[in-house]
């Protein structure tokens, strides 16, 4: 039987992805001297912030209790394994290395997303939702790949 547990511990891990997106993207927006890209990670970083909100909004209506602390990061998830290669990568500064490093943790975002709406015992409801956020993280994930390519 799937308790709610399950379902806010999936939610949960999707909340810890975007604190680690959100702090990566906090990271390229320091060490990047490109207004363009400036503007653009800050843009991820507020429709992060977006994504966390809803999500701890279902967890709220699930139980009421279990959001995550809105800072935590998942130091086991691969998607964080990816922002601590981004912050690495970042020493270089230079715009194609940054990018670079950007789409893998993009990546790594999308296949997170992909296999908690693949997970049964999420509520159609919030895999509604989670749809929509994912079609947001491929296109960010499109948009960066597009700009790796330019560069």
């Amino acid at each position: 039987m799937i308790t709610n547990k399950e379902i806010v511990d999936d939610l949960n891990d999707l909340v810890k992805i975007n604190n680690d997106r959100i702090q990566g993207y906090e990271k390229a927006i320091e060490d990047t001297k490109d207004a363009d890209l400036d503007d653009l990670f800050r843009h991820y970083v507020i429709q992060s912030q977006n994504f966390r909100s809803q999500l701890a909004d279902h967890i709220v209506r699930i139980d009421g209790t279990a959001v995550s602390d809105v800072t935590s990061t998942d130091t086991t998830s691969k998607l964080h394994r990816a922002w601590i290669d981004i912050k690495s990568a970042l020493t270089g500064k230079d715009r194609e290395s940054i990018l670079s490093s950007v789409e893998f943790g993009e990546n790594a975002a999308v296949e997170a997303y992909e296999d908690a709406i693949a997970k049964d015992h999420i509520p159609a409801y919030i895999k509604e939702d989670l749809q929509k956020q994912l079609s947001e993280l491929k296109a960010s994930y499109d948009k960066i790949k597009g700009l790796e390519k330019a560069a």
